[in-house]
């Protein structure tokens, strides 16, 4: 699949468009996870007046880990000028509650500048726990107590006046409370699980961490439509500083990347390959960035998120990777104004204390240990089977979803191959 991959991306790439300038580019923006496409903001009105849309998300309704529920918002675009995109999510669940606001100054996909001001917060009961590094297994879940909070200011320009280039400065006010293990939910116990992935947890119980998270994110867009690709890629990196403002002194840098190649076959049918991997060390004093301990919470988790076939929260560690391919095609459509696309991704990835020590390119379908005597970790599969109802006219998935099988057992995620910049909510703290 690696060799796969590299061949693909080794093929002529399409040409670099400039950022789109007419109304349809406000209406195709891939939309955040739970959040229909359909809810997403459209083109502003041609007198520039204010104009209101209804957002819902349909897994409020009910999760085995959050409880029954109701989730939804508002967009509001034009609100104190042309342009503008304020967006407010409230999510009410028996074990889970979070409200976010954004506000993007300009469509993102359509201004050569733009800002993204933002800020929420959640609590919850239920924050799932299976320790650290390559491996965990499901016997070893927890739940965990834990409030979180965050605020966003991210600036994001096109700099060669086309897609071929982004780069997006941010930074980020990052706060974390967690009040300890949810013993009557958990699986299992604190104490059950390595020294390593206990200190995780046991270095933030009953305190409140908080810092701040700077960094610049580049990405390179060269497909032929974004919100429903037949041709091109989308290549992203990321750096990251946080420093804590506590009395912790924690310092980390994070290295991320990721790549998204879809092949185009025939008419709608279009094979995709991805990669996505994440790095991260602190700056402890003997310089190897792998001896300080971490709450858990700063660490990248490898879930349905940054692939969507993983169980939400279960393999966390200082590392991630994650390879995949699949194919979308269309099943029928429906007078030729909406169609129904199957999609099928089958991944490779796991979570590592460190990659460059303990990636192999081994696989393995073992619940238990996946770590070898010489201390490898094989990679761990994963498939994904999902239906979305396509607006042919506009190009854009209206809904859709996707049943994942992999570490952890069944999942249930939106239609999201890949993540972008430019999305209102980040990949990673």
């Amino acid at each position: 699949m690696l060799a796969l991959l590299l061949a693909a991306l080794l093929q002529t790439p399409v040409a670099p468009s400039p950022p789109p300038d007419s109304a349809r580019a406000a209406t195709e923006v891939a939309p955040p996870a739970a959040i229909p496409a359909a809810a997403q903001p459209e083109a502003p009105p041609e007198d520039g007046g204010i104009r209101f849309r209804p957002r819902v998300a349909p897994s409020a309704l009910y999760s085995t880990t959050r409880g029954f529920g109701i989730g939804g918002g508002v967009g509001i675009t034009n609100l104190g000028w042309r342009g503008s995109d304020l967006v407010v999510d409230l999510h009410l669940q028996q074990r889970y509650q979070a409200a976010n606001v954004t506000l993007f100054t300009a469509d993102p996909y359509a201004s050569a500048v733009h800002l993204l001001v933002g800020g929420g917060g959640s609590t919850t009961s239920r924050r799932r726990y299976y320790g650290l590094g390559p491996n965990t297994t499901t016997s070893s879940e927890l739940f965990l107590h834990h409030d979180a909070a965050q605020a966003e200011l991210r600036a994001g320009v096109y700099p060669l006046g086309t897609t071929g280039l982004y780069l997006q400065p941010s930074v980020r006010l990052l706060y974390d409370y967690t009040s300890g293990v949810n013993e009557e939910a958990s699986r299992s116990t604190l104490d059950a699980l390595d020294a390593v992935s206990q200190t995780a947890v046991r270095i933030a119980e009953d305190r409140g961490r908080y810092g701040l998270s700077g960094g610049l994110e580049v990405a390179t867009d060269l497909r032929d439509w974004p919100a429903y690709p037949r041709k091109g890629m989308l290549v992203t990196a990321e750096y990251r500083r946080f420093v804590a403002l506590d009395d912790s002194d924690l310092t980390l840098d994070r290295y991320a990347g990721s790549v998204v190649h879809y092949i185009p076959i025939r008419g709608r049918t279009t094979a995709i390959l991805r990669a996505v991997g994440s790095v991260t060390r602190s700056g402890d004093a003997d310089g190897d960035g792998l001896s300080d301990p971490i709450p858990f919470y700063y660490l990248p988790t490898l879930d349905d998120r940054v692939a969507t076939a993983f169980r939400q929260d279960r393999l966390t560690g200082r590392d991630v990777l994650a390879v995949g391919a699949g194919a979308r095609a269309p099943v029928f459509d429906f007078l030729g104004v909406y169609g129904v696309d199957a999609l099928v991704m089958g991944y490779l990835g796991n979570a590592y204390d460190d990659v460059f020590e303990q990636f192999t390119p081994a696989v393995t379908f073992a619940e238990d240990s996946v770590v070898d005597a010489e201390g490898k970790a094989a990679l761990r599969p994963s498939i994904g089977v999902g239906l979305g109802l396509i607006n042919l006219d506009k190009e854009r998935v209206v809904i859709g979803g996707l049943v994942g099988l992999g570490p952890g057992g069944i999942t249930v995620a939106t239609l999201r191959i890949a993540y972008d910049l430019r999305d209102a909510r980040p990949l990673f703290r």
